[in-house]
């Protein structure tokens, strides 16, 4: 009864759990911005690239590497 009117118990080893949920989860969410931060420099690099003749092309993209 007293769990029902209180909530769940959180127990050392599931509040240690829920740490490196959350901790996981912000590092993740740092690597998704630093490969934004990488993809957007490299597109700005290879957009335009130009010849030997001072002639500017497009340059195709490479697929992506899983």
């Amino acid at each position: 009864m007293g769990k029902a009117l209180l909530g769940t118990h959180a127990t050392p080893g599931s509040l240690r759990l829920l740490d490196e949920v959350r901790a996981l989860r912000a590092r993740v969410a740092e690597l998704e911005r630093a490969l934004a931060d990488a993809e957007a420099a490299r597109e700005a690099r290879t957009d335009h690239v130009a010849d030997e003749a001072g002639v500017v092309r497009l340059t195709e993209r490479e697929p992506a590497r899983t």
